[in-house]
């Protein structure tokens, strides 16, 4: 159905002039709501109107006290000057950071200060019982720790003045602190309002393991302290928060959205001017294909928007409110060109949540399937691919996560490469960057516009074959896994009731994904969803057959009956996330939600977003604890009753 687009797409698409953008965006120092994005900004636009599009800079407030839904915005910044010297002892003073040199090496969003300062070493400051006998008035903390906490603590709590920052986030089994000594993390104040500012700068491990070293050797000795002196020259205002958005339009006013975010340091490479260049290249490609009739023209408009990340298109969708009904779906490229042989990565597709389960989820999958066969066997009796990739559920923490909320109402699936052994360091350059990978994700990505754009019912009716095939599919390797687990003696009694309660969980799923179709054209789906449920009573017959049915109690406990008295109801569109809200947290919420945070990173990641996806004002809380275990695997009722609770003191949501 899709086949002639997508070679046309690919016979003038280009991964090196792809690649040729990402050379041209990472120049400038794209921090969101700085000159350095305006300029990125303005790159961008620029070449959206020499293809031809009609393209526009967006401005929207960059200030505390305005907020997007429940995001808060922030004030524009830039720093012109950052020096970090090392001072005392004297016999082994010398430069320890420059952002003149690499921009990373200043906390982003530091404010200005000039002087000299004692270094106090902490383990890692994220608890308080560090700081007990210290006192940090004008000093400045070495510290690896989480930088939210480590501000909260250090300068909020402790008066220190400045933060030198040696950290290396580590991701299993590909990079450990040691992996990249001499490289830098990105690093970032976040000022909402409120908090005690402050200047921070950034080492590399090996740099922060020397200067360590040389601490606790003054200290064993009993000499003076070691001292640095610190120049920061940095502005705050009230600006603005730029976009860009540029539109091929069609014959209505029904869009679909292709998303990448612009931002992050000077020299950021596939984080993500890889994406931002994928982007510019696809709307290259589609309006050239489209004015020479080699395309044609679109039923419906295909929009393109290059944001800060989050805070762009929360400001985007907050000020656009009343095009989301004609948006009908979009497309995230987040991280989207790493060569896999030195990042380590592999390319994912990421779902929609299944609260808004579209058909955007099996369209996206059956492209990427189409690009995976580039090699022939050796005997021509099959094809394989080159490069890693997988689909993968949903996870968020990107663009997409705004797009797909069910307030929102437009599915969003994700192409990403991860993980990326550089991701966040200054070692994200150039380099790191294949244009092979640009080129597949590009044709991917203008082959799924088009397809939406010009979808019709002829489509929407191929469409639903292929979603119900591959419901089938997924329920089959469902069943299949629990099956045997039960068979090998590895299952229990709950194992299997969540084994059948999934089985019905997917099927209504799909019933809203083959639902879905009717945004794209007259289309019955009835019988595609009566042919879907046939096929889950069947292998739910199996499961009976095969697995013996044992009693199972439903969980129990305070938080289990907490959660059944909660009805959240929503009071903004979007997601929350509680990181924006910690300068207006009361002390005991700050440290609920950092003993929660610290504990299970990934599930705050994830489950807070599906709480708000799954909150329709009907549901309690223990119903949306149910669903997200069907969704996620895991069932963390205490977590979300906190997070709920954390919202109403808030004023976020309503209980």
């Amino acid at each position: 159905m899709f086949g002639p687009t997508l070679k046309t797409v690919q016979d003038r698409l280009s991964g090196h002039i792809a690649k040729g953008y990402v050379a041209d965006i990472i120049q400038y120092h794209r921090i969101q709501a700085s000159p350095g994005f305006r300029g990125a900004a303005q790159y961008c636009e620029e070449r959206l109107r020499e293809f031809g599009l009609d393209a526009e800079l967006l401005a929207f407030p960059a200030k505390e006290g305005v907020s997007c839904w429940a995001t808060p915005m922030f004030q524009e910044w830039e720093a012109s000057e950052g020096m970090l010297y090392l001072v005392e002892p004297e016999e082994a003073s010398r430069k320890l950071a420059d952002y003149g040199e690499l921009k990373l090496s200043l906390i982003q969003r530091s404010v200005s200060f000039e002087g000299e300062a004692e270094v106090v070493l902490l383990e890692d400051g994220e608890e308080w019982a560090e700081y007990e006998g210290l006192d940090l008035t004008g000093k400045v903390v070495l510290s690896s720790g989480d930088r939210d906490r480590l501000r909260y603590l250090a300068v909020e709590k402790h008066g220190a003045a400045g933060i030198i920052f040696d950290g290396m986030k580590e991701l299993p089994r590909l990079r450990s602190a040691m992996d990249l000594p001499d490289a830098l993390q990105y690093t970032s104040f976040w000022w909402y309002g409120g908090e005690r500012k402050c200047f921070g700068f950034v080492l590399s491990p090996k740099e922060g393991a020397r200067l360590r070293a040389l601490i606790r050797q003054r200290r064993r000795e009993g000499k003076s302290p070691v001292r640095v002196r610190a120049k920061v020259v940095s502005r705050f205002w009230d600006g603005e928060l730029n976009a860009v958005s540029a539109l091929i339009p069609g014959q209505t006013e029904e869009e679909v959205v292709v998303v990448a975010h612009l931002c992050h340091p000077q020299w950021s490479a596939n984080d993500n001017a890889s994406g931002a260049a994928t982007v510019l290249e696809v709307a290259r490609t589609l309006k050239g294909l489209i004015s020479e009739g080699k395309l044609a023209k679109p039923r419906r408009g295909i929009r393109f928007l290059l944001v800060p990340e989050i805070y762009g298109t929360q400001a985007y969708l907050a000020h656009h409110e009343e095009c989301l009904p004609q948006m009908i779906a979009g497309l995230n490229l987040d991280m989207v060109g790493e060569n896999q042989d030195l990042c380590g990565s592999s390319l994912l597709l990421e779902r929609v949540p299944e609260p808004a389960a579209s058909f955007a989820n099996d369209l996206a999958e059956s492209l990427l399937e189409e690009i995976i066969g580039e090699i022939p066997s050796f005997a021509g009796m099959g094809r394989y691919s080159t490069f890693r990739h997988a689909i993968t559920p949903f996870s968020g923490g990107s663009d997409h996560c705004i797009l797909s909320d069910p307030s929102v109402g437009v599915p969003c699936p994700m192409i990403t490469q991860w993980p990326d052994k550089f991701y966040h360091t200054s070692a994200d350059t150039l380099d790191k960057v294949d244009p092979a990978m640009l080129a597949r994700v590009g044709s991917v990505a203008a082959t799924y516009s088009c397809f939406v754009a010009n979808a019709g019912r002829e489509e929407a009716m191929w469409l639903g074959e292929e979603i119900l095939s591959r419901f089938k599919g997924r329920l089959l390797a469902l069943v299949r896994v629990g099956v045997k687990a039960a068979m090998a003696g590895e299952g229990s009694p709950r194992d299997r009731e969540m084994l059948v309660k999934r089985v019905h969980f997917l099927t209504e799923r799909n019933d809203q994904a083959l639902a879905s179709l009717r945004r794209l054209g007259e289309v019955d789906v009835a019988p595609l969803q009566g042919e879907a449920h046939a096929f889950a009573e069947a292998e739910l017959a199996r499961i009976e057959s095969l697995i013996p049915q044992s009693a199972v109690e439903r969980p129990t406990g305070p938080w289990e009956e907490a959660a059944a008295e909660m009805v959240p109801r929503r009071l903004h569109r979007g997601p929350i996330d509680l990181k924006d809200h910690l300068n207006v947290m009361n002390e005991e919420d700050w440290e609920t939600w950092w003993r929660i945070y610290k504990e299970h990173p990934e599930a705050t990641w994830v489950c807070p977003p599906l709480l708000l996806y799954w909150a329709d004002g009907q549901r309690n809380l223990q119903e949306i604890s149910d669903l997200i275990e069907l969704e996620a695997g895991s069932r963390r009722t205490e977590m979300l009753v906190t997070f709920c609770r954390i919202w109403e003191h808030l004023g976020l949501v309503e209980l």
